[in-house]
């Protein structure tokens, strides 16, 4: 169960349309970084952060 302390997005919340959300939504169905733009596969890190490869996200934590 969620505790509400976690800083995960779920999948669902970046495509619904009504969040802050949108650049994280574009970057993850192209899968790339939405902080660098790298191209991205299983080894992106998706979170409130953005949905980021693993050099930003080792960054941004």
């Amino acid at each position: 169960m969620k505790n509400g302390t976690s800083q995960a997005i779920l999948v669902t919340d970046l495509f619904r349309g009504d969040g802050p959300h949108h650049r994280i939504a574009d970057a993850y169905v192209a899968m790339r970084c939405s902080r660098c733009a790298t191209p991205v596969s299983d080894d992106a890190h998706l979170s409130t952060g953005g949905f980021l490869c693993p050099r930003c996200a080792d960054l941004v934590v």
